[in-house]
């Protein structure tokens, strides 16, 4: 067996653990021997509430890790027949010495709280440091364990358990272990979805790049909002010609870029990941104009943008840039709110865009804008 094919087995030893003091530090050791690839951890005082908590993380989310406490060091050391290395900051460095650690070889990793014993440094082959500095045990033990294993441990599964988590950039996704919906969470670039995708679509597309559940609701309000403006227009017959489809996908999709930065840099952003996405290149467009009612090249670099208007000139992208600007978080706003909001910030030449804007609007769509609001 060697390190670079297979798992090689790794127990912990923890010394000098007070159950009075120590719980939650030991707690957070055993915690990375499980995750960062150990098999089990021997703990030198007994903790009968300690070895339950253990117990519980490894029914709950898998794995075959097992704890003992109450177990004299002497006998774990005696009877162990592989290589014993001590975490220490008075030992050698890291990196010129896990290379010596013969492959295929069961290791023991000792770490103490406070004093260890002198003849835990005499057995041990290697004393090694995570840097010959003072700092916790919880992290040198997952940094060497990180350099055993040469990263693999993070790649493991661990079968069994209750739930399983999905790795997501927003939020929390934690379901049943054999949850079948579990596994239809999938990479937002594997998604084969449209250049102008359907609601659907978009909201499987927000769900997979882990939209928080507040710009969720901010996007679904401007969405309703939009269409609203659309079935009044057409309501009334003054409806012009638009792309119904693209509006719809624009509306749900304007605030993509939040799912990387909340900051005003989320129009650049968004429009170039909806770009890296393979979206239609007027949803980018759409993306990139929303902002205010729209801001010229000069107010970009401002604000920390790229040099470039941000000017919405379709009718697309007027009703997204407008319908965003009269919902707030989730609700409405008259346009004398939207426009205080400018005032205050002493947005002058926004102020005069967005008025405009409204205006215009209303003539195209033929509608009173603000009987939309409620």
């Amino acid at each position: 067996m060697t390190m670079n094919d297979q798992w090689a087995h790794v127990e912990v030893l923890r010394l000098g653990h007070r159950p009075e003091r120590d719980k939650r530090i030991t707690t957070h050791v055993a915690l990375v021997a499980r995750a960062f690839g150990a098999s089990s951890i021997h703990i030198d005082t007994k903790d009968p509430s300690l070895e339950r908590n253990i117990e519980s993380v490894t029914d709950r989310f898998g794995g075959d890790f097992r704890i003992e406490t109450g177990v004299p060091r002497k006998r774990v050391m005696g009877r162990w027949a592989g290589t014993i290395v001590h975490l220490t900051m008075y030992g050698a460095p890291l990196d010129d010495t896990i290379r010596e650690i013969p492959e295929g070889e069961d290791v023991l990793v000792i770490v103490g709280a406070e004093k260890v014993p002198a003849d835990v440094y005499d057995l041990a082959h290697f004393n090694i440091a995570v840097a010959n500095q003072p700092h916790s045990e919880v992290s040198a033990l997952a940094l060497f364990l990180d350099r055993l294993f040469k990263g693999k441990e993070i790649k493991r599964t661990l079968g069994g358990g209750e739930v399983k988590i999905h790795p997501t950039n927003v939020g929390k996704i934690v379901a049943d272990h054999n949850d079948i919906t579990f596994e239809q969470i999938i990479d937002p670039f594997e998604m084969d979805i449209d250049p102008v995708p359907s609601k659907e679509d978009c909201l499987g597309l927000l769900l997979a790049l882990g939209i928080s559940r507040p710009v969720l609701t901010h996007l679904k309000e401007v969405h309703r909002l939009g269409m609203e403006m659309v079935k009044a227009s057409r309501k009334i017959g003054t409806l012009p010609d638009l792309d119904l489809g693209l509006l719809e996908a624009g509306l749900l999709l304007h605030d993509i870029g939040r799912a990387r930065t909340h900051s005003i840099r989320h129009v650049t952003l968004g429009a170039e990941l909806a770009s890296k996405l393979g979206l239609d290149e007027r949803i980018v467009s759409i993306i990139h104009n929303h902002i205010g009612a729209g801001i010229t090249k000069g107010e970009a670099s401002d604000i920390g943008l790229p040099a470039e208007d941000h000017i919405p000139l379709t009718l697309e992208e007027m009703i997204v840039c407008h319908a965003d600007n009269l919902v707030g978080d989730h609700k409405r706003r008259p346009l004398s709110a939207a426009l205080e909001r400018l005032r205050i910030k002493g947005a002058n030449a926004a102020i005069a865009r967005m008025e405009a804007l409204h205006e215009e609007l209303e003539t195209l769509l033929g509608i009173d804008i603000d009987e939309l609001i409620g």
